[in-house]
C-alpha cells in the first residue's frame, strides 16, 4: 500500500506579497497534528518526504508519531515555477489565471518560465519506478501494453508526504492512466487529504488499485479553512 498526503494550507503571501518557500500557516499547523494523529496509530515502513519547506513542515508531526525519519526525495517536489517572489496577491492570481486559459495542447509546456508539464510527469513517474523497484523490490512486467507488478511484500506500506500535482502524477500512472497535462485537475486534493493505493493480485502479478482519495475527515473538528 502507498498512502500519499499532501501538505497543509502554506502562508504564501505571509506580509502580503509572495514568497516562493512558504511556511504553513496556523491553520496548516493544526492540519499536519490532526493528521499525525490519524496516521499515528497505523504502521509503514518508510516515510518519503519532499524537500520543500511545506511538506517537511507537515510530515514533522507525522515522523513523530510514527516515529520513522523522513526520507526527502527531490524528485517528489512540486511542478516547479518561475519566481513569483515580492508579487503582490493580483499580480499572482492574474499569473495562475492567465495559464489556465491556454489551450489544452499548451498546457504541456509547464507555467510560462517554469518547468514543462511533460518534464514534470517524467520526473514523478520516473522516480515512482525507481523507488519501488529499487527500495522496495517490486517488479514490472509488460503484457499487452499493460503494466502487471510483481510483489514481494504483499504487507509493505509506504507513506509519502508531497503536493498536490505530485501526487496526482503518482495516482495517474499507478493507474495506467495515459498521462496529460490535466491530471492535476483530475486528482484535485485538498490540505492534507489523504489517498491510498493498493495491489491487488492479478494472476501471478498485481495491478494499482485506488482505495481512497481525498479523505480529509480527520480535519473536521477545524472548521472550514
Amino acid at each position: 500500500e502507498i498512502t500519499l498526503v499532501r501538505h497543509a494550507q502554506p502562508d504564501w503571501e505571509p506580509s502580503g506579497a509572495a514568497v516562493d518557500q512558504p511556511t504553513l500557516t496556523k491553520l496548516g499547523f493544526a492540519q499536519s497534528r490532526c493528521t499525525a494523529e490519524r496516521l499515528g496509530a497505523e504502521t509503514y515502513d518508510a516515510l518519503y518526504v519532499s524537500p520543500l519547506r511545506r511538506a517537511r513542515e507537515t510530515a514533522e508531526p507525522i515522523a513523530a508519531a510514527l516515529k520513522l525519519e523522513p526520507q526527502v526525495r527531490p524528485w517528489l517536489r512540486e511542478l516547479e515555477l518561475p519566481p513569483l517572489e515580492g508579487r503582490t496577491p493580483e499580480q499572482v492570481h492574474a499569473f495562475f489565471r492567465e495559464g489556465r486559459l491556454r489551450e489544452p495542447d499548451r498546457w504541456w509546456e509547464g507555467y510560462e518560465g517554469g518547468e514543462s508539464f511533460r518534464h514534470f510527469y517524467e520526473r514523478v513517474a520516473s522516480g515512482t519506478d525507481s523507488l519501488l523497484t529499487g527500495e522496495h523490490a517490486l517488479g514490472i512486467h509488460e503484457s499487452a501494453g499493460h503494466r502487471i507488478w510483481q510483489v514481494a511484500d504483499w504487507e509493505a506500506r509506504v507513506l509519502v508526504v508531497a503536493h498536490e500535482g505530485t501526487i496526482s502524477v503518482m495516482t495517474s500512472h499507478l493507474l495506467g492512466i495515459p498521462p496529460n497535462p490535466w491530471t492535476p485537475l483530475r486528482f484535485s486534493i485538498g490540505w492534507t487529504g489523504i489517498a491510498r493505493l493498493r495491489t491487488a493480485q492479478l494472476g501471478r502479478g498485481a495491478v494499482w488499485t485506488l482505495a481512497a482519495f481525498n479523505q480529509t475527515d480527520h480535519l473536521d473538528n477545524l472548521g472550514a479553512p
